[in-house]
């Protein structure tokens, strides 16, 4: 946690330099060579498959913190690169063994945004987006410890419609995740290393269910907005993000 409270405090520093000149907001497409900024806080949940070789799934969550940049490629096509930190949590860790956790470590993402504009209030969204992180932790139990390093990436397409109404932007949508990445372990028992049962594997999650989304962006003076977001289903995520956009656009 103290890293993350240290990043935070760096991103929203960063943030308050450059809100001299502010466009637009992290809903919409930002507009054809301009760029934005955004600090983004989020916490996703999933239920996941333990392992290739088990049955049962197990429940993680992940709190994230990311630096956003997003660049108008053309007048309603935006494209994205994210920097941050990262943790991950399972409850439970195949078959009985106590809890995984790892520390925050540095997380990354891309995306790319298209917009369907019916009137300047009114624009529907398509995009997809990927963001990948490290994680290590370790799970014991009866003298048995497994140590785990995961590459952690999630694929995640939506679709939002939006309406400007005054000050604020209600949204809602829906979005679908996939999960993929590997998995390496290394089993020892009361400190002796256990090579037969180390390994590694690939993981493959096509089974997250569709997502129904809402959000709301309040537009502030000096081109601030802040933007609220959660979605649900069998497997819910909550978002928050607070956006900065600074008009960079070029000649």
């Amino acid at each position: 946690m103290k890293l993350l409270n240290r990043i935070t405090l760096c991103l929203l520093l960063l943030a308050a330099t450059s809100a001299s000149a502010m466009v637009g907001g992290p809903l919409f497409c930002v507009g054809n060579k301009v760029t934005s900024m955004t600090v983004e806080a989020e916490r996703a949940t999933f239920d996941v498959p333990m392992s290739n070789s088990l049955t049962g799934v197990g429940g993680t969550q992940s709190q994230r913190l990311f630096l956003t940049g997003r660049y108008g490629l053309a007048d309603f096509v935006d494209a994205q690169v994210k920097f941050g930190a990262a943790d991950l949590d399972f409850d439970e860790f195949n078959n009985g063994f106590s809890p995984f956790a790892s520390s925050p470590s540095l997380a990354w993402g891309a995306g790319l945004k298209a917009g369907l504009p019916f009137t300047s209030k009114f624009q529907i969204n398509a995009g997809v987006s990927y963001v990948g992180f490290g994680a290590e932790g370790e799970v014991t139990r009866s003298g048995r410890t497994v140590s785990n390093k995961y590459m952690w990436q999630e694929v995640q397409p939506a679709v939002t419609i939006g309406y400007r109404i005054s000050e604020v932007t209600p949204y809602l949508g829906a979005v679908k995740t996939y999960l993929v990445g590997k998995r390496d372990f290394e089993v020892s028992y009361q400190g002796e290393s256990l090579e037969a049962a180390s390994g590694s594997e690939s993981y493959s999650d096509g089974e997250q269910p569709i997502s129904p989304l809402v959000g709301l962006e309040w537009h502030l003076p000096d081109g601030y907005s802040v933007t609220g977001e959660a979605s649900s289903g069998e497997n819910g995520n909550w978002s928050i993000s607070l956006g900065l956009s600074q008009a960079l656009r070029q000649k």
